[in-house]
Parts: structure tokens; C-alpha cells; sequence
């Protein structure tokens, strides 16, 4: 049985395996070391440019920051995994505080025996990839595409929907590692949050065979995965820097 602790350090890696799908489908360039995963390539809309990976390693992360503050011209976003940075000084404002979340292998291993929800799909075209980002991002204005068609090309990335007359009105997107299967992006159009957010994890619990489920939340989203069977196992906080840098 993992220790709580553990646990948060399995979402952060997870979560970090995320971030390499997402930005390596951008051609984006991507660095990672047992203590922090980090681009010095402009992100993709609502993603940070880097995130940590070891709650131990703070000296190291912090210097981190500050090479690739000064590797940036633009405002950019730090996601800190375990809330123990301090970037204040360093010009950066917290943005928001989350935790992370877990459901164990057992509950995983029991949704695969399930059918999915009525309506939800997997999403394997671009075209079908096209209208899941636009209902996603309905609420999530954005200058340009987060998730480009070569994404669907990554077989431990999956983007899941529950088809509506036109387009998608819920989904998530599921992402498998080896120790553990992450739940993000976890949408529902007119309500029924929480509703929905059992349907993402009976789908992620189907893709995910024996392997736990993670991902982090907060707020109302934090509430809706609690009731879907996830518990809280860590803080995380994500710090932004609004200015650039200076000359």
C-alpha cells in the first residue's frame, strides 16, 4: 500500500507524461530529470512550462525557475507539484491551488468490467478531435488549437466524449503511464458535473485494466471526483508570471 506521499509523486509523473504527449504533438522541445519536467518552448494555451517532480528537491527547482525565466520572454506558468516553492519573489503570482486525486487499482479493475456510458465514445479522428476541443474549450477561450490531430497518434493518450446531435456536450481525456492512468479535462456542457465526471472514470477505468486512476481537481471538479471515488493524496499549486522578463 502507498503511502499518501507516494502517491502524489505517481499524479505528478503522470501528469508530467501529459505534458510530453501534449508539447511533443506541438514539436515543441522538452526536458526532463528525476526533478522537474520543463520546455524552454512557448506552452500551448493553459499548459505551464514546467512542473516538479520531487517535493524534496527545492533548492534545485528554484534555480530551475530562474534559468528558464531568463530563457522566456513571456508570461509563462510554473506548475509546482507538492506547493512547496515559494516564486514570489521571483515575479510570479499563485494562480490557483489544487489537489491531487487518486482512486485505487481495485475500483479500476471493477469499471473495466463495466460497459461504457450510454453515448461516450473514443474520439480517433481529427475531425472528431476538432469539434471534442471546440466543446471543450467553450468555456476555455484560447488563441490557438491545444491539441493538434498528431496527439491521436500517441497510443497512451486518449480523448473520450459523449456524442450530441452536432458535436461532444462531456468529455475527458485519459493518459497511461506506467504505474498509474491519468483523468484531465473533464468537461460537461449545461451541467451534470458530477454526473459526467463518473462517466470519465468509468471510461478511464476501462482503458486503465489494473492500474490505479489519478489526476488533480479542485473546487466543485474536486467535490464531483470525490463522489466518483477519488480521494485526495497531496497539494499542488500552479504559480503564473504575468510580466516578461526584463531587458
Amino acid at each position: 500500500m502507498l503511502a499518501a506521499a507516494d502517491k502524489a509523486r505517481v499524479c505528478a509523473a503522470n501528469n508530467a507524461d501529459l505534458y510530453e504527449a501534449v508539447f511533443r504533438a506541438h514539436g515543441l522541445n522538452r526536458q526532463r530529470n528525476p526533478f522537474l519536467w520543463w520546455s524552454e518552448s512557448p506552452a500551448p494555451p493553459y499548459y505551464s512550462n514546467m512542473t516538479t517532480l520531487d517535493p524534496g528537491a527545492i533548492e534545485f527547482q528554484h534555480e530551475a525557475v530562474k534559468r528558464l525565466s531568463s530563457a522566456l520572454d513571456g508570461p509563462f506558468a510554473v506548475k509546482d507539484g507538492f506547493s512547496r516553492l515559494d516564486l514570489a519573489s521571483l515575479g510570479f503570482k499563485l494562480l490557483f491551488s489544487a489537489s491531487w486525486t487518486w482512486a485505487n487499482a481495485s475500483r479500476a479493475a471493477a469499471g473495466a468490467h463495466s460497459p461504457m456510458a450510454f453515448g461516450w465514445e473514443r474520439v480517433r479522428d481529427p475531425d472528431a478531435l476538432h469539434a471534442w476541443e471546440d466543446a471543450w474549450a467553450e468555456d476555455n477561450p484560447r488563441d490557438r488549437r491545444v491539441f493538434p490531430p498528431a496527439i491521436l497518434d500517441n497510443p497512451d493518450i486518449a480523448f473520450f466524449g459523449r456524442a450530441s446531435a452536432c458535436d461532444f456536450d462531456a468529455g475527458c481525456i485519459v493518459n497511461r503511464s506506467p504505474g498509474a492512468v491519468g483523468l484531465s479535462n473533464v468537461f460537461a456542457k449545461g451541467g451534470g458535473a458530477a454526473t459526467v465526471y463518473q462517466d470519465a472514470t468509468l471510461a478511464a477505468a476501462i482503458y486503465a485494466d489494473d492500474l490505479p486512476l489519478v489526476g488533480y481537481e479542485h473546487g466543485d471538479t474536486l467535490h464531483a471526483a470525490s463522489l466518483a471515488g477519488f480521494e485526495p493524496v497531496g497539494d499542488l499549486c500552479v504559480w503564473l508570471r504575468h510580466s516578461e522578463r526584463a531587458a
